[in-house]
């Protein structure tokens, strides 16, 4: 990795905003056979950004025609980025002292790395975090730590959005993940509609790459299965809405 990079506030004020709302997310989890792996979430932020840009433009100008926002965005998205940048990421300043003084909370910032990599030149910028668990059961720990913290870390939603809640299991011979979504009521009609151009168009995608090959998976949003790598895709208003499972089952 080339040296740390310091990263521009708007570029981190961006990247903050797009984890802590409903943006394309890809999730990779690297898993041993020990039950012992990586995790990784990220996000393309130009990707992203370039989805959010033309649903919030095409709110506010509904007239307008998809190709004329779509040649207004392209043309100032790269303005909010470094052309090129492979970076870890401080985002220590931004913790709340809640988190950072807590012992049983730090633990799990200190194993977390925040990163942004990519360039104008290959066409994106991934942005995101990892995590090196030891076990499933601190992935578990660690997953239900970022839900209880989501919304004391959040910056410039001001939305009261219902959060997920996600369980792993993991025998040794299987895998799986299963996603609670909780019922969704009592939302303001301009949150919705936020929401909605948010999640126009994007899609939550799990890869998993498993310590021997894939022998039986489930196939709901499978989207590729080669060796020991398995792949889903989702889309996310359909997971919003209750109207698409997010659960996966592998088999190896």
């Amino acid at each position: 990795m080339k040296p740390l990079k310091r990263i521009p506030q708007s570029t981190l004020v961006a990247f903050l905003l797009i984890l802590s709302s409903c943006a394309n997310i890809t999730e990779e989890i690297y898993l041993n056979a020990d039950g012992s792996g990586v995790y990784m979430a990220y996000t393309d932020v130009v990707s992203s950004t370039r989805t959010m840009m033309m649903g919030m433009m095409g709110s506010v100008y509904p007239d307008a025609s998809e190709d004329s926002l779509r040649q207004i965005v392209e043309a100032q998205l790269w303005e909010q980025f470094p052309a090129e940048v492979d970076s870890i990421i401080d985002f220590s300043s931004r913790v709340p002292d809640s988190i950072k003084n807590d012992p049983d909370k730090k633990k799990y910032l200190d194993k977390m790395e925040m990163f942004m990599k990519g360039s104008k030149e290959k066409g994106y910028l991934n942005s995101g975090m990892k995590f090196a668990f030891s076990s499933v059961k601190e992935l578990q720990e660690f997953n239900d730590f970022l839900s209880d913290n989501q919304s004391a870390s959040s910056v410039g939603m001001n939305m009261d959005i219902p959060q997920m809640r996600v369980k792993f299991d993991f025998d040794g011979s299987s895998f799986s993940r299963k996603v609670m979504m909780p019922e969704i009521k009592d939302l303001s009609d301009s949150t919705m509609m936020v929401i909605g151009s948010l999640l126009k168009e994007s899609k939550s995608r799990l890869i998993l790459h498993l310590p021997r090959k894939a022998d039986k998976v489930s196939k709901e949003q499978l989207v590729g299965k080669v060796g020991k790598d398995v792949t889903y895709e989702f889309e996310l208003i359909k997971l919003f809405l209750g109207s698409q499972s997010a659960d996966v089952k592998v088999e190896f």
